[in-house]
């Protein structure tokens, strides 16, 4: 009766009609009702089934559990389990195909290869996809504050990708529950596209109409306003007034409104607490045995859970049913539910604590009894306090498998929580080692928890050496780098000699210290000994190479390039850095800096790599580090994209520092395409961890504050930030001009304040650095700002000389601003044809790179000549950016846009918009036409 009842939620349901219009176009919307428990949500949600029936759409629904949080990926699961063993044998494969073979894994109990965070979000994304083909669909999903982790951050990764696909998401969450995960439910509510609807209280006439439904009769208008007031028009509360009224009414005692007001928020826990007390025996165990179970709530697991034969149960659920507790579940294994989740908490807190732990054991037990997964039956012993070995061993089973599966949160606290429970110490030194994997990407104070618990329990050398191994620097990004040092310092010389490997991992990890914080530069000096190291073939080794050529990169040493080449060509290096092996970072930093087209190859193998199998952090470092070498080799679109990934990434998963380094080099990009006020609200809101705001890697983040201020006309500041930016790199062993040019931000400012000495000599200093270090790039920089702040003719031969080193590199947009350069000084000295010929080439290329204000100086320079700037065609293969080269080339081969979009891991129309763009550029219409003009241009 009253759940068919909606009243005075006009608005919210016309919203939610509305909604559904864009997914019949091939769009997709995001709708969540926010509100209290008992507001309507589920009502509202409902009408939004009704409709998409009524439409023909499909609909896929779960719904979130307090007690199911911990369970890895369990709305997930909820939602497509069910439609994948409803499917036909050929709907599955075609469902499950390409790219979401990788969430058929997820979904089914088969064993297969440990899954990345990254190829599951990815994976789901797809399967989502895939079956958006077949016509538009629901997905609803209530009780979201109850979401576990991994779900959130699925349904967080696929509001990205909506533009494209018939999908409409309905959810319902109450505001600022203090059970959920707030940081991604935040994410999810605060997306642009995502339409919030928040039920209102009723007025006291839509209560009246509620009441008058559930007492079948008006009540007196003085009982109608009590029950308004007590209830505060809340209308799951106004229900269970009247259902008190109905109980009441024939009591010698009438029931007035200071009662009502007794009753008030109280009415669903006391409405709750006398049915159970009516009930039998066997229908308040049944209730217990619900509340426990949840979805798993049918007839054969309440009688289980319960201790009660099947009939009694069917007849104690029955009874429940009678009483307006439960109601008969939707879906083909018809489980018990509760009315309303306030139902099931008033009925979960009643219970007895030894009988709520039994039916915990007793349903952990079931489960896996019944081949359900591990994580399932973990879910129940997160509820016992003190787990048996029995239990605990089941927790770190489970915890392994959500490690497995790409859930580190569930796996986390799975882990955690076997701490609790009974084992050896063997055991237990074996359960702290798998919790300090899991919380190493998920909080950084439980590692230091669990490693602080395990040195207090062990005192050999080699043991003490492998678990701080284990944590490596997690001490650094919470400030306490000085602790961080000292163990690992005192583990590596207590070590004895035989552990020649496990020394050179705990060195590899030292050397990351003064590249992380300030303060610790002494520990540069252990590298002279450490380069006498003999030579050896392990991938430790190799690291501590890492580490190294890291050093040597920023204090500008050449042979660091060639280090960095040789550590990262181990066999191993690439499952190392997907694993998370942070040494490894310094290593495709070096070579990134020193050897641009082969660092952003050699970074878009790990990136691959990282999707395929390896956490959503393992991704940061490498997409930074090619968005670093897009820009500089001009590919400003090409940067853009990656570190736009990365900040968005870093919403959804923490990255610690990564991100902040990505949004000064987006910064800089912004910059180069003219975007100057984006750059700066990008700066503003730079993320950088608390700890190493004062004390550690901030340099590139001053220095495009310098550029940002310099674009601005404001160039004491701008030389302010400038020389703050040497200093901060200075104390990292920072002076490799190709890693930031703060000394030529510097010069240029000083020569624009008037100061023309102090400028050349900054700018000859950055020359003879870069010089020394090698790399095109930054020779041809440092010649171009030299020659910038020299007088006739000594401004000429350097930028002469910086338009030659440039010519043969990758670096377009370097050389776009030589030759602009160049042409304008051979203007001022009047040679019209060599500055006309240089300055419209320097535009052609500046315009291919997307950099506006290049492109703006070259035609004013142009116009200074009495020259018409001609039109810069973007034609040809060479027009084309690698993203549109890679996508044009896996058309030729016959690819389908989902088949490119899948392996890309990019939606369907951005791959549409490159290839339009591709075929624009290239003069064809069809995908048979790109192959003859494409040979040679990456595919993959």
């Amino acid at each position: 009766m009253l759940r068919d009842l909606l009243v005075e939620r006009e608005d919210e349901t016309a919203a939610i009609s509305a909604g559904m219009l864009p997914a019949r176009d091939g769009t997709g919307t995001c709708l969540v009702v926010v509100g209290p428990a008992g507001i309507g949500k589920t009502r509202l949600l409902d009408e939004a089934r009704a409709m998409a029936t009524g439409a023909g759409m499909r609909v896929l629904a779960a719904r979130g559990s307090h007690l199911e949080r911990g369970y890895a990926f369990g709305l997930v699961r909820q939602v497509f389990e069910g439609a994948l063993r409803r499917a036909d044998a050929a709907r599955r494969e075609r469902w499950l195909s390409g790219a979401a073979s990788a969430a058929g894994q997820l979904l089914t109990v088969v064993e297969g290869e440990q899954q990345s965070e990254m190829s599951l979000l990815h994976g789901l994304f797809w399967l989502t996809a895939n079956i958006c083909q077949e016509g538009p669909v629901l997905l609803v999903i209530d009780d979201l504050h109850w979401a576990d982790e991994p779900s959130l951050r699925f349904l967080a990764y696929l509001q990205q990708r909506l533009e494209d696909m018939p999908l409409v998401v309905a959810a319902a969450t109450r505001p600022s529950d203090p059970s959920a995960a707030m940081d991604l439910l935040d994410l999810v509510l605060t997306h642009p596209e995502c339409r919030i609807l928040k039920p209102k209280p009723l007025s006291p006439q839509a209560a009246g109409v509620v009441l008058t439904d559930m007492l079948g009769e008006r009540p007196e208008p003085n009982l109608l306003s009590a029950c308004h007031a007590a209830a505060a028009g809340n209308p799951l509360l106004v229900t269970e007034m009247a259902r008190a009224l109905i109980v009441e009414r024939d009591s010698a005692t009438p029931v007035d409104a200071a009662r009502l007001r007794d009753i008030g928020t109280k009415a669903v826990a006391r409405r709750v607490s006398v049915e159970l007390r009516r009930l039998s025996p066997a229908a308040r165990r049944a209730a217990e045995a619900v509340a426990v179970l949840g979805r798993r709530a049918d007839v054969g697991h309440v009688a289980a859970v319960a201790a009660l034969d099947r009939v009694e149960a069917h007849r104690a659920l029955n009874e429940l049913t009678s009483a307006q507790i439960l109601h008969s579940g939707s879906g083909e294994e018809a489980a018990a539910e509760f009315l309303h989740p306030l139902v099931r908490s008033a009925v979960y807190e009643q219970m007895d604590p030894s009988a709520r732990v039994r039916c915990h054991l007793a349903a952990a037990t079931l489960l896996m009894r019944e081949g359900h997964r591990t994580e399932e039956s973990a879910s129940h012993i997160l509820c016992v306090s003190n787990p048996t070995g029995e239990h605990a061993m089941m927790l770190r089973i489970a915890g392994k498998e959500a490690l497995r599966k790409g859930a580190p949160e569930a796996a986390h606290a799975y882990l955690t929580h076997a701490l609790n429970g009974e084992m050896s110490r063997k055991e237990r030194l074996e359960a702290l080692k798998d919790a300090i994997q899991a919380a190493l990407l998920v909080d950084v104070e439980a590692v230091l928890q669990h490693l602080d618990v395990a040195l207090r329990m062990i005192d050999d050398p080699v043991e003490v050496g492998e678990f701080v191994s284990l944590a490596g620097v997690a001490k650094l990004w919470v400030g306490r780098g000085g602790e961080a040092t000292k163990q690992l310092v005192a583990a590596i010389s207590d070590l004895p000699e035989e552990c020649d490997d496990l020394r050179r991992g705990l060195e590899a990890m030292l050397l990351g210290v003064p590249l992380a914080v300030v303060g610790f530069d002494s520990i540069v000096q252990r590298v002279a000994n450490l380069r006498e190291l003999p030579p050896s073939g392990t991938v430790n080794a190799a690291l501590l190479e890492c580490m190294i050529a890291g050093l040597e990169c920023y204090a500008g040493e050449a042979r660091g390039l060639d280090r960095a080449r040789k550590a990262l060509a181990h066999p191993q290096m690439l499952e190392a850095a997907t694993r998370g092996a942070s040494a490894s970072i310094s290593g495709y930093l070096a070579l990134t800096v020193g050897d641009l087209r082969e660092g952003v190859d050699t970074n878009g193998d790990l990136i691959a790599e990282a999707r395929r199998r390896g956490s959503i952090v393992a991704l940061s470092a490498p997409l930074t580090f090619r968005g670093m070498g897009w820009l500089r080799m001009g590919e400003l679109a090409e940067a853009e994209n990656d570190l736009r990934e990365v900040i968005e990434l870093h919403r959804i998963t923490s990255m610690g520092i990564g991100p902040a380094i990505a949004q000064g080099l987006l910064a800089e990009v912004l910059l180069e395409q003219g975007r100057v006020d984006e750059a700066s609200a990008v700066m503003k809101k730079l993320d950088v961890p608390p700890a190493l705001l004062r004390a550690g890697l901030l340099y590139p983040s001053l220095h495009v504050q310098a550029r940002i201020l310099a674009a601005q006309g404001m160039y004491e500041a701008a030389l302010e930030a400038a020389v703050e930016t040497g200093e901060r790199f200075a104390v990292h062993n920072g002076g490799n001009p190709a890693l930031v040019a703060w000394r030529s931000e510097a010069a240029l400012c000083l020569h624009a304040l008037g100061d023309t000495a102090a400028a050349q000599a900054y700018a000859h200093e950055e020359l003879e650095l870069a010089e020394r270090w090698g790399a095109p790039y930054a020779i041809g920089h440092a010649l171009r700002v030299a020659g910038l702040v020299s007088p006739m003719p000594d401004a000429v031969k350097l930028l002469e000389r910086s338009v030659e080193v440039l010519r043969p590199s990758p670096a377009r947009l370097e050389l776009a601003y030589a030759l602009v350069d160049l042409g304008t000084r051979r203007r001022r000295q009047g040679q019209p044809a060599m500055a006309r010929s240089l300055l419209q080439e320097g535009m052609d290329l500046a315009q291919r790179c997307g950099a506006d204000p290049v492109v703006k100086e070259a035609r004013s320079e142009l116009r200074a000549l009495g020259v018409r700037p001609r039109r810069s065609y973007l034609t040809g293969p060479e027009a084309l950016t690698p993203s549109e080269a890679r996508v044009a080339g896996l058309a030729a081969t016959g690819l389908t846009n989902r088949q490119i979009a899948q392996r890309l891991y990019v939606t369907v129309k951005t791959v549409e918009v490159h290839l339009s763009n591709a075929y624009q550029k290239l003069g064809v219409r069809r995908r048979n036409e790109l192959g003859a003009l494409l040979t040679g241009l990456p595919s993959s």
